[in-house]
């Protein structure tokens, strides 16, 4: 495995960082604050690095049960967070049913669910770091997961613009949106972990 399959495996590791961002950007519009939006390119990139690099370490310990779990639990997660998001929706409607529905009450964005939803993206790179310690890296396994980390928090970078600008042009329907992103990334890594 050479740095080009590394590259390739970062741009695929981060796809689902890059989609909870757009759907953050999107749902969380009216509440994010610059920190809260650079916390995104932070934790996803953070969690990209070091889970492989945990993987690599744990290697044969935990390998069968991962692979055997890791979509699922994945999918259990992003379903959680769609489901919320939902909720949030109905409970605010409810609560305020005269009023034009406002993002910014029902919606607030917190450090615990961006940690939850770094965790979620992580553990497929959990599962990539297993796979280095299988196989013969031509490079150190710390040069591999930097990579995976700065490719992440790129991208995650660039999601955070496509996000807002989603955010503005959705309007109130943004939050949907977000709960979209999340249920297709449920389905897609329960289909994966079926498959």
């Amino acid at each position: 495995m050479g740095i080009l399959d590394t590259i390739l495996i970062s741009v695929a590791l981060a796809m689902d960082a890059f989609a909870l961002t757009v759907a953050n950007c999107a749902t969380y519009e009216k509440t994010l604050t610059r920190q809260k939006e650079w916390a995104m390119p932070a934790f996803f990139s953070a969690f990209q690095f070091g889970m492989p690099l945990l993987g690599y370490f744990l290697g044969g310990l935990i390998s069968g049960f991962l692979q055997s779990f890791a979509k699922f639990l994945s999918a259990g997660v992003f379903f959680i967070l769609a489901v919320k998001i939902v909720f949030d929706i109905v409970a605010e409607k409810r609560k305020d049913e005269k009023s034009v529905y406002s993002v910014k009450s029902a919606q607030q964005f917190t450090l615990s669910v961006l940690l939850l939803q770094a965790v979620a993206t992580s553990i497929d790179a959990l599962v990539v770091g297993i796979t280095f310690a299988a196989t013969t890296l031509p490079f150190s396994v710390f040069i591999a997961a930097g990579i995976i980390g700065i490719i992440t928090f790129a991208i995650v970078a660039a999601a955070l613009f496509i996000g807002k600008s989603l955010g503005r042009l959705l309007g109130e329907y943004s939050v949907w949106l977000g709960a979209i992103i999340l249920f297709v990334l449920a389905v897609k890594n329960l289909i994966e972990g079926i498959v």
